[in-house]
């Protein structure tokens, strides 16, 4: 059984069409394929420090600072922690742009966990329809700021 963290933009049912769904786990995606998975997600700033420490590494190992096994193990290691911290860095990303966090659901797959939280939005039952008035209608009768038709006083 999976969890999801439900992200809203501003309150109630205004922003449920744009809740954002994240699967708190480990991300295999961000784990195998690093920068490419936060370019795709716009995540700029995040995809630039993991560049320069892939460079980095290359250049320390280029002269001899760092062996090749301890900069492929250093690279393991980072990938690993970026996979643990990949959706983290989604949800920093929605904070930034307005979104709250709403529910966790724990569902066995995302169209379901959809289904759990959109259940609670459905459209209201429609209302009753109310006894109409018999009769001649008078000066007080008024809905609005409209009076019942008939003829000027």
């Amino acid at each position: 059984m999976a969890v999801y963290s439900v992200h809203l933009q501003g309150e109630g049912a205004s922003g449920v069409a744009e809740a954002a769904f994240i699967r708190e786990s480990f991300a295999w995606d961000a784990f195998l394929t690093g920068p490419f998975w936060l370019l795709r997600r716009q995540l700029w700033l995040a995809a630039a420090l993991w560049i320069a420490a892939f460079f980095a590494l290359v250049i320390f190992s280029g002269l001899g600072v760092l062996s090749l096994a301890a900069s492929w193990t250093i690279v393991l290691l980072l990938q690993i922690l970026f996979g643990l911290e990949a959706n983290r860095l989604l949800e920093r990303k929605l904070v930034r742009h307005g979104y709250h966090l709403v529910e966790v659901i724990a569902a066995p797959a995302l169209d379901q966990a959809e289904f759990a939280f959109f259940r609670h939005f459905e459209a209201p039952a429609p209302l009753e329809p109310r006894a109409t008035r018999t009769g001649t209608g008078s000066r007080q009768d008024v809905l609005g700021v409209f009076p019942d038709p008939g003829p000027r006083r």
